[in-house]
């Protein structure tokens, strides 16, 4: 494998926030604004519509027709506002607002600290440990559920699970057997939560295979399921483009390295506000670890594990057309759980692949890399290492001759994280997180870790969290 790739040339920043950026970061700063106008379009709308009773006798039935449809159409625009409003530019969620309720049952544990939620996983029984995710975190799983199912599904027509089933039965043969049962719990305990509700709210059924399905959301650049399912590849105009995450690793002199990273992926005006901190405890062998993730989701996205080993995915594009490794979640959380070095995990990529291509920065007290599965020659898989005073940074580039793709070969990102090391002056690290582009409209969680401390830092928002408050995880007393 490579130990160097090809240097990317660039120069000083000179492009701000774009407008539409400009103006979404003003609507989530200012939501108390955009909510009033909301409320006062419904009023205005239900207002004109109450009054049509004592209206229309005085001013004639032409005049009443027309407010009538006046009051109709304000009472939906602000109505359809609101709603798309929060997808397009999520609301601010601030992590004082508590969102759980603080609960336990047998395997787990749904508490707060400080205001950081944290749900405590202490079984070693994969389906008692599900069981315990998937009931206390029922009411989170059936909201998430839905907004994802309206997005994806609804609106943007992605295949069902229901469709899948090929698809879905490959990936129950790839994946370790403790993982499927884990997700076999997640369903029955999800489920006897929602047979505890009264009928009028509806839970949504849910199903092993939509479970599944969500499990491969971040492999969706590079593998699509409904064109695996019938055999087919995929078009160019299929092809997806987002904006994905940043990984900044640098070295301090007295607490080692250092592991910034924004996470980037679209909150539907849900998924930043049910953030939490999952931390699996195991007495089997495993290693105890504590993970950013949210209600539903068993796979790994950053996490750090009791050896302070520390690891975060980026998403990439590709084309994976068949299933012969874990889904890039579950593959990263077996590496967090049975691994203590980034050396560990260098030897486990070895013997063993995911299922397609994506960044993986893994950093120890000792070393700190960037794992490019399948972007080498021939599909191997490439590495960069962290060099004294040279920081490792990931922002999903392409690291190839294709032409500037800026959301995954990052330019801006780079200009900007560049010119914040070359004028640093000891600001700290996590600074870099609120850089344009860097923090962006959907950047869900900010989390700082260092791996010889145990730091381990958080913030959650719907968007730009790379700029918000950052809460400490007690890894003391979780790992």
């Amino acid at each position: 494998m490579h130990n160097e790739l090809k240097d990317i040339s660039l120069e000083e920043p000179t492009q701000q926030l774009t407008r539409l950026e400009a103006i979404g970061f003003w609507i989530h700063e200012h939501p108390t604004t955009i909510k009033v106008l909301e409320v006062v379009s419904a009023v205005l709308g239900v207002g004109v519509l109450a009054s049509l009773p004592f209206t229309a006798p005085v001013l004639g039935a032409g005049i009443g027709v027309s407010l009538a449809i006046t009051g109709v159409l304000l009472t939906l625009a602000s109505s359809v506002a609101l709603f798309v409003l929060d997808l397009l530019v999520p609301p601010h969620h601030d992590m004082q607002n508590h969102v759980y309720k603080p609960k336990q049952c047998d395997g787990g544990r749904l508490y707060y600290e400080g205001d950081v939620p944290i749900l405590s996983l202490d079984s070693d029984d994969p389906y008692k440990a599900g069981k315990a995710h998937g009931y206390l975190c029922g009411e989170a799983i059936d909201r998430l559920s839905k907004r994802c199912d309206l997005v994806l599904q609804t609106l943007a027509k992605q295949p069902r699970a229901s469709q899948l089933p090929n698809t879905l039965a490959e990936i129950r043969r790839i994946i370790p057997a403790e993982y499927l049962r884990e997700i076999e719990g997640l369903v029955d305990g999800y489920n006897q939560w929602s047979q505890e509700q009264y009928f009028w709210r509806s839970p949504k059924k849910l199903t092993i295979d939509d479970v599944l399905l969500v499990h491969l959301i971040p492999d969706s650049l590079h593998f699509y399921a409904g064109f695996f399912e019938q055999r087919l590849e995929v078009a160019a105009s299929q092809r997806k483009q987002a904006v994905a995450c940043s990984a900044i690793v640098d070295r301090d002199s007295q607490n080692g390295f250092v592991f910034a990273r924004n996470m980037d992926w679209p909150s539907f005006g849900l998924a930043g506000a049910y953030s939490l901190i999952i931390n699996r405890k195991h007495t089997n062998g495993l290693r105890n670890t504590v993970e950013v993730g949210v209600p539903g989701f068993v796979g790994t996205l950053t996490g750090m594990n009791d050896r302070g080993l520390s690891l975060a995915m980026n998403v990439c594009p590709g084309n994976t057309f068949e299933i012969s490794g874990m889904p890039a979640s579950l593959y990263n959380r077996a590496c967090l759980e049975r691994c203590a070095t980034a050396q560990e995990i260098e030897a486990f990529t070895r013997n063993q692949s995911p299922l397609g291509a994506y960044h993986l920065t893994v950093a120890d007290r000792q070393q700190a890399q960037s794992i490019h599965f399948y972007q080498g020659a021939g599909r191997t898989h490439l590495i960069r290492r962290w060099e004294e005073d040279r920081p490792l940074s990931t922002l999903n580039c392409c690291y190839g001759p294709q032409p500037n793709c800026h959301m995954h070969y990052s330019i801006e990102r780079q200009q900007f994280i560049d010119n914040f090391f070359d004028n640093r002056n000891g600001r700290p690290l996590e600074d870099a997180l609120s850089l344009p582009f860097v923090n962006n409209w959907i950047t869900t969680h900010r989390v700082v870790m260092e791996p010889r401390t145990g730091r381990f830092e958080v913030a959650f928002d719907n968007a730009f969290a790379g700029k918000a408050l950052l809460h400490e995880v007690p890894t003391q007393n979780l790992l």
